[in-house]
């Protein structure tokens, strides 16, 4: 019986490394052919797609894990030397984009300062404030590692653009995966206060609120949105994510702020997210049709004009973005930048700017693919490159220790000065 019950066990795991090893194939293949396919560049940027094919083909067709597949494959993808071109078991997105994808939450940001981790802002009455973290603490240790190591570990998931602004994107986004996490969990962090006293919280985190799922290939999306009004009246929008709750959302602050001297719309740490919402949002900025950016896909070039609604907000906007800004974030930002409706405030994005779509492969996995090109009003190519704020600023620690953060005192700033002109 036992003999039997171990030639039982041998045959199922032997069945399964067989049937995994057969669905990576079939993965790898689906992955191939829908770039070759889709891809907006017939040229594939003068990389021989053909006999990337072949080269990888053996090499996934013997590969003994599910890593080693995700490590070729995306090899593989990475030699394209563009964003949005990814594979990733679809749990792992939680870890990969916390922000978006985590159910828990102690509700802390934290930015990469040079290579020093720091809390960047606490919301009130979360955990992480009921635990005493303050803006400007420095945190050392994650659930027991070093931010040296998860640095270092970080470094070997790098993801196109290869340029520093991404590295401290997929860094942060590192650091935050580690505090983020599965709800009614706990998390360990060692930090230096503001006299650089060294503590430790073990803190738990907290529901993040209801998912909500926009596509089979990927995790639920925790929407996240704030709105209201700052010193001198000066209205102040947030939002993690262009989705459809956001239009709505955005559609009534701006409406109950009609008012105000001046906008802020901080996309700092905005992952991007869907074009439908960025045409709605755009619509109640702009005066007159106008447009707003072109698709290039590789049989045609569409432009996208934005007709706005009857009545617009017409007070100056400023847009704040950071390296945490990608994708349609910086599409936006760029665009309002091009056409003078608005300032750009912060630091310079990573340049992480093609237009995707996501697809679960047999596999299981999420597999996101770049089908065009994003092009501003002026002709402007985003990807590699990022938007270089009008007004260039730096968070600064010893700032936010004190509570100042430098980036929106700045867009305070800017819009102050307009209303004494």
């Amino acid at each position: 019986m036992k003999k039997l019950l171990v030639f039982l066990f041998l045959f199922l795991v032997t069945t399964t490394s067989y049937a995994n090893k057969s669905l990576n194939i079939k993965s790898f293949e689906t992955v191939w052919h829908t770039v070759n396919e889709k891809h907006y560049d017939s040229t594939f940027g003068g990389l021989n797609w053909k006999d990337a094919h072949d080269r990888y083909q053996s090499q996934i067709a013997s590969a003994e894990s599910n890593l080693e597949f995700y490590t070729l494959v995306n090899k593989m993808l990475f030699e394209l030397n563009l964003s949005h071109f990814l594979v990733v078991p679809r749990n792992d997105l939680k870890h990969r984009l916390p922000t978006l994808f985590a159910e828990g939450s102690i509700g802390v940001d934290v930015r990469l300062l040079g290579d020093t981790a720091v809390i960047t802002s606490v919301k009130s009455e979360s955990p992480a404030a009921q635990a005493g973290l303050h803006p400007g603490f420095v945190i050392e240790h994650i659930d027991g590692m070093t931010i040296k190591q998860i640095i270092k570990e970080s470094e070997t998931t790098l993801i196109p653009p290869f340029n520093s602004r991404n590295r401290r994107n997929r860094i942060t986004n590192e650091i935050l995966g580690h505090i983020y996490g599965p709800t009614d969990t706990s998390v360990s962090i060692v930090y230096l206060d503001e006299n650089r006293e060294r503590h430790e919280q073990r803190i738990r985190r907290k529901v993040r609120g209801s998912g909500k799922v926009f596509s089979d290939a990927l995790p639920a999306f925790f929407i996240e949105f704030k709105a209201k009004r700052l010193e001198n009246n000066i209205g102040y929008i947030w939002f993690n994510h262009f989705a459809k709750p956001v239009a709505v959302k955005f559609i009534e602050a701006l409406e109950s702020m009609r008012d105000t001297p001046g906008i802020i719309i901080d996309l700092r740490g905005n992952s991007g997210g869907f074009f439908k919402t960025v045409d709605i949002i755009a619509k109640h900025l702009l005066a007159e049709k106008t447009l707003f950016y072109t698709f290039r896909f590789r049989d045609k070039t569409i432009d996208k004009y934005v007709t706005p609604v009857d009545s617009v907000y017409k007070g100056p906007v400023v847009v704040l973005i950071d390296i945490m800004s990608t994708s349609a974030s910086e599409d936006f930002s760029s665009c309002i930048q091009v056409i003078n409706r608005g300032v750009i405030v912060g630091e310079h994005s990573p340049g992480y700017a093609l237009v995707a779509n996501w697809m679960k492969l047999p596999n299981g996995a999420a597999f996101m693919h770049a089908i065009a090109q994003f092009r501003t009003p002026d002709g402007t190519v985003i990807e590699g490159h990022g938007v270089v704020p009008d007004i260039e600023v730096k968070l600064d620690r010893n700032s936010l220790l004190k509570g100042i953060d430098t980036q929106l005192e700045e867009a305070l700033k800017y819009i102050k000065d307009k209303m004494q002109k």
